[in-house]
């Protein structure tokens, strides 16, 4: 459920107040297995991913903030934390100060993410699980319909603008696909020299939608190192298949430029 008493979860020095099943199993994945994270190396013998000492991070689809406490524990000079739902932001900044994560650290911007603001609605669909909540319609048993008006609509182009960043980290429940194809080379900017990206498999479950993806960050100046996918998945005409998956379906992408 969305609402429910606060449970203080630790990790070594970092702590988060979750409030569910999903935001809990989301603190594991992110702060103490740190998945987002590659330290060693990226798939396919790739440079590793992590944090320098001094990046400027842009966190778009961060949630309750536990990307965000994560790579400031990590070293990073600050973080600029988008989020479009409302409780989730006051969730953020709350575990962002438990954290210590300042306003010189850690700015929280609330603005839903397109891949274009021409035509884009301003309407978040609400999800059962707080850690779904998208633009798009994301597969759920039992959808209660329920949506929510953002004011700022913008573009990871304009947020670079707004916030110049050494790194991305994007994860926006599928809309993720339409952000990477809306940025040309140049609208990434100067500084922008890793990502990583999660893509929604449940949300475009057709392999040239995902090659497409892969084929346009190559195309922009990015050297692409993701996640495996099982063996069943290949070939152009392929289609994930949840029954196989149990739920796993969302895979990352890292990437390196310049």
């Amino acid at each position: 459920t969305a609402r429910g008493p606060a449970i203080l979860l630790h990790a070594g020095a970092l702590k988060a107040a979750v409030h569910n099943k999903q935001e809990a199993n989301r603190f594991k994945w992110v702060v103490q297995d740190q998945k987002y994270f590659r330290k060693r190396a990226t798939p396919g013998g790739g440079p590793p991913f992590g944090v320098d000492p001094g990046e400027r991070w842009l966190d778009v689809g961060a949630n309750i903030g536990l990307f965000a406490i994560s790579t400031l524990a990590e070293g990073a000079a600050s973080v600029t934390c988008v989020e479009a739902e409302k409780e989730n932001i006051a969730r953020m900044r709350a575990n962002l100060r438990l954290n210590g994560g300042g306003p010189r650290r850690a700015r929280v911007v609330r603005a839903l993410v397109r891949g274009s603001t021409k035509k884009a609605a301003n309407v978040l669909l609400l999800s059962r699980k707080t850690t779904r909540h998208s633009v798009l319609s994301v597969p759920e048993a039992v959808h209660d319909g329920k949506t929510q008006k953002v004011s700022s609509v913008t573009t990871l182009r304009q947020l670079l603008r707004d916030w110049p960043s050494d790194a991305v980290k994007l994860n926006i429940e599928g809309a993720e696909r339409e952000v990477l194809l809306g940025m040309a080379a140049k609208s990434w900017g100067p500084s922008v020299k890793k990502l990583v990206a999660e893509y929604s498999f449940d949300v475009f479950p057709r392999r040239r939608d995902y090659d497409e993806v892969l084929r346009h960050l190559r195309a922009t100046g990015w050297k692409v190192y993701p996640e495996s996918t099982p063996a069943w998945f290949s070939g152009a005409g392929a289609e994930w298949d949840r029954q196989r998956t149990l739920g796993n379906d969302a895979r990352q992408i890292w990437a390196f430029r310049g």
